[in-house]
């Protein structure tokens, strides 16, 4: 602690968290991080666990794992900037002309094809007369917009218009689909997970009844918010029993942390063995994370779902009608080894998207040490979500799901504030509650999730009460 800094660190703290608590009270991402920047300001040492982003400039210099990595990531993008009005000169005799039927845009979808034809061995094309099998939109958010609508009007198509699509979604899951499909309308089956460590699995599609239709599925095969992968033979054995109780629904599978983890060729080796997944499956990925370059909003579809492409395509089309010339030069800039073919410089940016992965796994094993020595009492000697609750090591993303302690949840009655505030008051590690990965309010105003009063789902949202998620794409990690 700061020896010029006030001395009285939970009263400030309490007031800090009270002062943006109502403004930002539906964003509580948004708050735990405001609050913890605010504490850091005033010189205290928070750490901030909420948000998801990525920034090189929270690498070390000369960091003791990677000495380079903060040179090399910031060079990457730096390198990038420099040559975005090169690219917009070099693929058009237009500079603004990027839009779908422009020179560059085909230019754009190509490099981004070669990355995962190289990375995870996946060939996806656009040619000529055919129809579509890779979009570059704004972002990942905006891919999965497209995705969604992409299975609304496969199911206006085969059932008309009387009633809205429904969308199975094994929780937890990232928030932002959720509210997407709120915002569309959507209805969606909410699947809590049977197993202790909330990973999905074939048996958990038993509870959805039969004869209730669905016409989506959204998974992750890397979880946000748990940070833990799903094995490669689970996810087929997974999609396989959904697609033989729901053959013409669409999968949706948000892949933005699969080209960072080390297994990066084997997490969708899976899709090539049965010919259902290319007439069914979606994919989604995203510059942010493996590029650290979360406000550039650079996302990318992959699919041959021909039902589902339909839709993706008019929206492209007709209501986005291309992503911006800037996003599409910057995302050339970023991937130029694949639009140019330079094999060596390919390597390169393979070699330095998983230096990334295994920096954030770095951090996420200093700082989850750091947490349970210094405040294991808050914390329950039950990890379920943790693969390595001894050394905390483990491939995959950069968040992680703790069970809280009942001295926590006591804490909590004490300040009569959730048991993550409470966390947060006692420690100053500003994660979000899991239940925000559960769940979603608009979905619950408008009536829209199908099994509500499931009593499995209610016992589960009021479990996960207990649990907290940590990120640690902005928090660097501790010194020493």
């Amino acid at each position: 602690m700061n020896p010029e800094r006030p001395s009285d660190e939970l009263s400030i703290r309490i007031e800090t968290y009270q002062r943006f608590r109502d403004v930002f009270a539906s964003a509580p991402i948004r708050l735990m991080s405001r609050v913890v920047s605010a504490m850091r300001s005033q010189g205290f040492d928070d750490q901030a666990t909420a948000i998801g982003d990525l920034d090189w400039r929270t690498v070390p210099a000369n960091d003791p794992e990677d000495p380079q990595l903060r040179q090399d990531w910031g060079d990457l993008l730096r390198c990038a900037v420099t040559h975005v009005d090169g690219w917009l000169y070099q693929l058009s005799e237009h500079p603004m002309g990027y839009n779908l039927d422009s020179i560059g845009y085909p230019a754009v979808t190509r490099a981004w094809s070669e990355v995962w034809r190289h990375q995870v061995g996946l060939q996806f094309t656009n040619t000529s007369g055919s129809v579509p099998q890779v979009f570059v939109f704004h972002g990942g958010n905006q891919c999965l917009q497209a995705a969604l609508m992409g299975v609304s009007e496969a199911r206006r198509e085969r059932a008309g218009c009387a009633s809205p699509a429904t969308v199975l979604v094994p929780l937890p899951t990232f928030s932002c689909p959720l509210d997407q499909m709120a915002l569309q309308g959507m209805r969606v089956h909410l699947l809590p997970p049977s197993r202790a460590d909330m990973d999905p699995e074939s048996g958990d599609l038993a509870a959805v009844p039969e004869g209730e239709e669905i016409d989506g599925l959204y998974l992750m095969p890397i979880n946000n918010p748990t940070g833990r992968t799903l094995p490669p033979e689970r996810m087929r054995a997974f999609l396989t029993a959904f697609l033989d109780r729901w053959p013409h629904a669409g999968i949706i599978l948000d892949s933005v942390y699969v080209r960072l983890h080390p297994q990066h060729r084997q997490l969708l080796s899976w899709f090539e063995d049965d010919p259902r997944f290319a007439a069914r499956v979606v994919f989604i990925d995203s510059l942010s994370k493996t590029h650290g370059v979360t406000g550039l909003r650079a996302g990318a579809i992959f699919s041959r779902a021909t039902p589902f492409v339909g839709g993706i395509t008019r929206y492209a089309q007709n209501v986005m009608a291309g992503p911006s010339n800037m996003m599409q030069a910057m995302t050339l800039a970023l991937l130029a080894p694949y639009a140019t073919g330079d094999e060596d410089l390919q390597r390169a940016r393979l070699r330095l998207q998983l230096r990334i992965g295994r920096h954030l796994r770095r951090r996420r094993r200093l700082i989850l040490g750091r947490a349970f020595a210094r405040h294991g009492e808050l914390l329950d000697p039950s990890q379920p979500l943790l693969p390595d609750p001894e050394g905390f090591d483990w491939e995959g993303s950069m968040y992680a799901v703790l069970r809280l302690s009942d001295r926590c949840l006591e804490a909590a009655a004490r300040y009569e504030v959730p048991p993550t505030v409470a966390l947060y008051y006692e420690t100053g590690i500003g994660g979000v509650p899991l239940a925000g990965f559960c769940g979603n309010p608009n979905l619950a105003r408008h009536d829209l999730v199908v099994n509500g009063d499931d009593p499995h789902l209610t016992a589960y949202q009021q479990e996960v009460q207990r649990y907290v998620r940590l990120s640690f794409g902005m928090t660097p990690p501790p010194a020493g």
